[in-house]
């Protein structure tokens, strides 16, 4: 009989538990939670909305205490939530009819990062107080002993859900069951450190897979959010050609790690620390192995070339940025390079090549977080004459 199993890892999480449980209430048949060692009020309230609880004890193994959960899940399928995020009540009846797909093995869910801690369900899901654009993320799947998460953070059912493909017993398919999550919340995640342990963490797993092209994105991008950008440059460097080469020989039809985090957070430390060439190759071998044209990649191209001051080629590299605003995506699209970032520079490559008017055109059309950075430029133009070339 078709049911859903939600289960969550938890420690110490009484002040978010109790509205990501309320969230689903409904909808699932079972909350199984993995608890790693709370001592606050967190499994009291686990138990008060009647959640099974698994004790587990942390290994620095975010898939190992993931898959302890779905060991004892009783349910047909498993709905995996954190406890600092909420199911919209809109997807109820999206997941409700995906229980039902005999199609689905695996279901991609839309998670939108509210920018503050009480920012509104509703403004979050339109963008009004979202960081970035949505990304989809899998977390809705048939529940399968063969079906596990690997790595011990960023963890990721890739490997085993290409196997399962492999035997015919389903598809990933995107669900509009969308998710809001709290935890990107610049202020909480500085509280509880977890960019350090992220790290020390990210480090563990290149050590064992030194090839593993798509932890290095997540440090290498992480490692650039802090200001360091050789350290950045380095770790991309290690892998991008062994990552490339393992995607290279997978079989047709092989769902391999995206090529997107890793190509863009290479890409931008190499232009930080002077190898705008080497940023243009990373761009482009990256993103001609992605099954669709991501906007990240072609951000960080036109970047590039900006450097390179081929100047015609990055506004026509911006101007797919442009085009490609409403792309959907399981990498999440990095904030602005669909919109006013990418006119932002735009504007910056006019002023170099002294079309002054046209790039206080532009300028003018720069809203969003970049308005003050647009408005500083137009006071660098001066009054030129001509007519304004489209972008």
């Amino acid at each position: 009989m078709a049911a859903i199993s939600l289960c969550m890892i938890v420690r110490n999480e009484e002040r978010f538990l109790a509205g990501c449980l309320a969230s689903v209430a409904g909808l699932v048949d079972e909350l199984v939670l993995v608890d790693t060692g709370s001592d606050d009020g967190t499994l009291e309230i686990a138990h008060q909305f009647g959640a099974r609880v698994v004790e587990h004890a942390w290994e620095d193994d975010f898939a190992a205490a993931r898959n302890a959960g779905l060991d004892v899940a009783r349910g047909s399928h498993a709905l995996v939530l954190d406890a600092d995020e909420r199911l919209a009540a809109s997807g109820h009846d999206a997941l409700r009819c995906a229980l039902s797909d005999t199609r689905l093995l695996l279901g991609l869910l839309p998670l939108h990062n509210a920018d503050t801690l009480d920012a509104p369900e509703n403004e979050v899901l339109s963008g009004v107080r979202r960081i970035g654009s949505p990304g989809w993320v899998p977390r809705f799947f048939r529940l399968h002993p063969a079906l596990r998460f690997t790595r011990r953070v960023h963890e990721t059912l890739t490997p085993s859900l290409n196997v399962l493909r492999g035997e015919g017993l389903g598809e990933a398919m995107p669900i509009e069951a969308p998710i809001v999550h709290f935890g990107e919340v610049p202020s909480l995640r500085a509280s509880l450190g977890r960019d350090e342990r992220n790290d020390r963490l990210m480090r563990r797993v290149l050590e064992d897979d030194p090839a593993d092209g798509d932890m290095a994105g997540h440090l290498a991008a992480q490692l650039l959010k802090i200001g360091r950008a050789a350290e950045a440059r380095a770790v991309g460097e290690r892998t991008l050609e062994p990552f490339l080469r393992a995607i290279d020989v997978r079989p047709a039809g092989y769902l391999p790690m995206s090529t997107v985090r890793l190509g863009y957070a290479l890409a931008f430390a190499q232009v930080d620390t002077g190898a705008p060439e080497a940023a243009l190759r990373t761009a482009r071998a990256c993103a001609a192995r992605f099954p669709i044209r991501h906007p990240n990649l072609a951000f960080v191209e036109a970047y590039a070339l900006e450097r390179l001051e081929r100047f015609d080629e990055a506004i026509a590299a911006y101007a797919v940025c442009l085009e490609l605003g409403g792309t959907e995506s399981s990498q999440q699209i990095l904030t602005g390079v669909t919109g006013d970032l990418a006119l932002l520079r735009v504007a910056y490559v006019l002023r170099a090549q002294r079309r002054h008017q046209d790039a206080a055109e532009v300028a003018r059309r720069v809203g969003g977080a970049w308005r003050v950075e647009a408005q500083g430029l137009l006071a660098t133009l001066a009054p030129a004459s001509g007519s304004v070339t489209p972008i």
